[in-house]
C-alpha cells in the first residue's frame, strides 16, 4: 500500500467513525452549546469542514507548484476558529452536514490524486504536505469524534463500559 493510499484509507476510517458518531445525536441538540465549550454540533460539523477544506487548499497549492502560498500560522487558528463559529450559527444542521460532506469529499479526491513525491514538500508555514493531511483530517476528525462521543456520554472505543 503506498502512503497515499494510506492516507486516503487513515481520512475515510476516521472520517466514518465522526459520520457514525453524528448519527447518535438527537436532532434536537444540533444547535445547543457545550460539545466543545461554547461550539453546538451543527458548530462542530462546519468547523470540521473548514479545515478539510483548508487542507484541500493547501494540496491544490502545492500540486499547482505555489505551496509557498500557502503561509497558515497556527497563531491564527482562535482567530480562525471565532470568525468560523459565527459563520456556522448562520446555517441549519442539515447544511453543515451537506458542507461536511462535500468537503471531505474534495479533500479525499485530493489526497488520491496527489503527487506522492509531494508528500514531503514543505509549504509556505514550513509544514509538510503530509503532516498538513494528518492534522487537518484524519487527526482533526478523530478529535473531534471523541468529543461528539463525550457529550453524548459514549464510550471511547478504546474502553471497555464499565
Amino acid at each position: 500500500m503506498s502512503r497515499i493510499d494510506d492516507l486516503g484509507r487513515q481520512l475515510a476510517e476516521e472520517r466514518a467513525a465522526f459520520v457514525d458518531a453524528l448519527e447518535a445525536v438527537d436532532l434536537e441538540l444540533a444547535t445547543v452549546p457545550g460539545v466543545v465549550e461554547e461550539w453546538s454540533v451543527r458548530d462542530l460539523v462546519v468547523h470540521v469542514a473548514f479545515w478539510a477544506e483548508h487542507a484541500s487548499r493547501a494540496l491544490a497549492l502545492a500540486s499547482g507548484a505555489r505551496g509557498a502560498e500557502f503561509a497558515y500560522d497556527t497563531a491564527q487558528t482562535d482567530a480562525m476558529n471565532a470568525r468560523l463559529l459565527e459563520e456556522a450559527r448562520s446555517i441549519s444542521p442539515s447544511a453543515a452536514v451537506e458542507r461536511e460532506s462535500a468537503a471531505y469529499d474534495a479533500l479525499a479526491a485530493a489526497v488520491a490524486a496527489l503527487d506522492p513525491a509531494l508528500l514531503g514538500q514543505r509549504l509556505g508555514n514550513g509544514d509538510t504536505v503530509e503532516e498538513v493531511i494528518v492534522y487537518d483530517g484524519p487527526e482533526h476528525y478523530r478529535e473531534h469524534t471523541e468529543h461528539l462521543r463525550a457529550w453524548f456520554g459514549e464510550e471511547p472505543d478504546d474502553e471497555e463500559p464499565e
